[in-house]
C-alpha cells in the first residue's frame, strides 16, 4: 500500500506541473497506476467508439513495442493528433513495465481539423464537438523537453527502487526472465547473485526447485534455441550466430549445438532449407 501511495503521489505531482495524464503499465500493457485515473474528456469520448478505441490501443502498443525493442523513450503523436511519450521501467535489469504520459496537444489550432474530425465521428452536436475540443490540455512545445526529462527521472526512480508490478513474480522467475532478455550478454552466477542481491547457493536452490534444472543449463538452452532460430530464419554466418547468442568461441558453440540437436549448425541449417 505504501508503494502505491508513493507512486500515485509522484504521478499526481507530475500532472499538476505538466497537465499530462501519466500512467504506469505492466509488460502486457495493462494500466496499473494513473493520474488522473480517468481519461481526458477528449480521449474518453473518442474511445467510446469501439473502432476508435481499437485504433488507439494499436497505436499505443506500437509505441510500447518500439520501447521494448530499443530500450529507449519514445515520443510520438497519436492517430488523433495528441502528443504522447512512453519510457521503459526495469526491475533488476528486466523490463517490468512502461511509463506513459500524454493526452495533451502542443498546438490545438494547428491540429484542430484532425482533432475535431475524430470527434465528429462520434458526436453529431457541433457545439459539443467544440466544447470537448476546448477541454484538451495545451502545452507549449518549448516545455516538452523539460517534461520529458522529468518523465525520464520518474522512470529511473521507479527502476532504481526495483519496483515490480507483478506481486506473484518469484525470484527464480525473475532470473529466468533476465536470462531470456539478456542471453547474448555475459551471465555468471556471480553476476546474477549481485544483481538479485542474494547468495549464489540460494539462487541456485530456488531456481532448481521452480524449473527443475540449473541456471547454467537454462541459459544454454535459451542460447541454443535462439541460435536454431537464426539458422532457420536468417542469413548470419555460424560465427556471427555464435556471437549473437552469447558464445565467445565458435568451436564451443558448434560442440554444444551438436550435442543438443544431434547435428552441426551447418547441417541443421541445410536440413531446414531442404525440409522447411
Amino acid at each position: 500500500m505504501t508503494n502505491q501511495l508513493e507512486i500515485n503521489n509522484i504521478l499526481r505531482q507530475f500532472y499538476k506541473i505538466s497537465g499530462f495524464r501519466i500512467s504506469i503499465h505492466d509488460t502486457e500493457f495493462n494500466e496499473i497506476y494513473a493520474y488522473p485515473e480517468s481519461l481526458s474528456p477528449y480521449c474518453a469520448l473518442i474511445q467510446s467508439d469501439i473502432n476508435n478505441k481499437r485504433e488507439c490501443i494499436r497505436n499505443d502498443r506500437m509505441a510500447f513495442k518500439k520501447v521494448k525493442e530499443t530500450g529507449e523513450l519514445a515520443v510520438y503523436r497519436c492517430v488523433h493528433g495528441l502528443f504522447e511519450a512512453v519510457a521503459p521501467i526495469y526491475h533488476y535489469g528486466i523490463l517490468s513495465g512502461y511509463l506513459m504520459m500524454g493526452q495533451v496537444c502542443d498546438d490545438k489550432q494547428k491540429y484542430s481539423k484532425r482533432l475535431t474530425q475524430s470527434l465528429v465521428r462520434v458526436v453529431n452536436d457541433e457545439s459539443r464537438v467544440w466544447e470537448i475540443f476546448n477541454s484538451i490540455g495545451e502545452v507549449p512545445q518549448e516545455l516538452f523537453d523539460s517534461y520529458i526529462l522529468i518523465m525520464r527521472v520518474i522512470a529511473e526512480y521507479v527502476t532504481q527502487t526495483n519496483r515490480s508490478f507483478d506481486a506473484n513474480e518469484s525470484q527464480a522467475g525473475l532470473v529466468m526472465k533476465y536470462i531470456k532478455q539478456n542471453y547474448a550478454s555475459k551471465i555468471t552466477l556471480d553476476i546474477l547473485a549481485e544483481k538479485f542481491s542474494c547468495s549464489q547457493s540460494m539462487l541456485v536452490k530456488c531456481f532448481k526447485r521452480e524449473f527443475g534444472t540449473t541456471i547454467m543449463n537454462a541459459l544454454m538452452d535459451v542460447r541454443l534455441k535462439k541460435a536454431a532460430e537464426h539458422l532457420k530464419n536468417g542469413r548470419l554466418s555460424v560465427k556471427e550466430i555464435a556471437a549473437e547468442c552469447g558464445f565467445s568461441e565458435q568451436n564451443y558453440f558448434s560442440k554444444a549445438f551438436s550435442k543438443h540437436f544431434g547435428c552441426s549448425p551447418s547441417e541443421y541449417r541445410k536440413n531446414k532449407e531442404e525440409n522447411p
